[in-house]
């Protein structure tokens, strides 16, 4: 999820601070789509209230209802307004109660009444306070042990199940190279990404390890955010990433690779902004590869795919169609500067 525009209005140290709370509570698993970015950046602001954070990489400090940091609305309002470049009145705390930490308190990463549990559910007085089992989880958001301790950490399944509105519908299975399972919604688009991964890969990836997978917000995938970064890769903006991002060590390649089902195949405008985005600090060797279903499919976009790179086709896994270049696959010779 792209949370560039979140707080984009704050000088950078307050908007890189809200940008990195709202990138940990999506990480975490809270239900963010459905929301404007004002929405999400105020449910970020109060969270850093509660953990009485003003300062980036600070997550270490973060308090909890054990350090007796407990905040009423009108409290949060004032830290708010004192450490986030906000004006809100403080007569709109019930704002702060219905809208900006209801998910948080449903899914008991946030206590309510954490000073009073008897207080009634409109009494002023309740207080707030950040869960102990959340705040462990917190103290590990920025270090290597991130990705491992967000994947074990235990949320409210039948919540999320009951707002989201799920039903028992099939499911892809998708088995990663170290065993890590994903389950992916059974859809053109997905079968293609699934297809990449059992067939593409196996074949032409000489052993890549999947780093990234798009369409699916499971937290098991969070744990590869760190080795992406030690590859250069700048994943800030995950906008900007193709479908599937793999690395073969004994290669030393990258391999973006984008599924195409209807639309955002890897033309020339998309590589070249890929190159100054996502690849401008990656030192290593670049695969760029556009994966269809059918050779009907593929020739809906032929005439946009850029020279250089390879096209894919899952009904035919152990053949490739290279797009020009000094050889069959591999990545290409350093473009000039741009």
């Amino acid at each position: 999820m792209d949370f560039s525009v979140v707080a984009r209005k704050k000088t950078d140290s307050v908007k890189k601070l809200i940008q990195q709370a709202a990138e940990l509570i999506f990480q975490v698993g809270v239900p963010l789509k459905d929301l404007s970015p004002r929405r999400i950046e105020k449910m970020s602001m109060c969270l850093l209230a509660l953990c009485d954070i003003t300062n980036l990489d600070n997550w270490k400090q973060s308090k909890c209802v054990n350090d007796k940091h407990i905040l009423k609305s009108r409290d949060i309002i004032r830290y708010l307004n004192k450490h986030f470049e906000e004006k809100i009145s403080e007569g709109s705390y019930d704002d702060i109660r219905r809208k900006d930490l209801i998910r948080l308190v449903d899914l008991g990463l946030v206590i309510n009444s954490a000073n009073n549990t008897s207080a009634d559910t409109n009494d002023g007085t309740r207080g707030n306070a950040v869960s102990a089992e959340f705040a462990s989880l917190i103290h590990k958001y920025g270090t290597p042990e991130w990705g491992k301790a967000c994947d074990e950490f235990q949320m409210d399944e039948d919540y999320l199940t009951a707002f989201s509105g799920k039903r028992n519908v099939k499911k892809l299975t998708v088995t990663l190279a170290d065993g890590v399972e994903i389950f992916l919604d059974d859809g053109p688009h997905n079968k293609i990404q699934k297809a990449i991964i059992d067939d593409f890969l196996p074949v032409f990836g000489y052993d890549a390890t999947v780093l990234y997978l798009g369409d699916t917000s499971e937290k098991k995938m969070i744990k590869y955010n760190a080795r992406m970064k030690s590859l250069g890769l700048n994943v800030g903006d995950r906008g900007m990433l193709p479908d599937i991002v793999a690395f073969s060590e004994s290669k030393k390649w990258l391999y973006l690779i984008e599924a195409v089902h209807s639309s955002n195949p890897l033309n020339p405008e998309r590589v070249i902004q890929l190159k100054r985005t996502v690849l401008k600090d990656c030192p290593y060797g670049v695969v760029f590869v556009t994966a269809f279903l059918s050779k009907k499919d593929f020739s809906k976009w032929m005439t946009q795919i850029a020279w250089e790179t390879e096209v894919w086709l899952a009904e035919a896994p152990e053949h490739l169609i290279h797009f020009n270049g000094d050889k069959f696959i591999g990545p290409h010779s350093k473009d000039p500067e741009f």
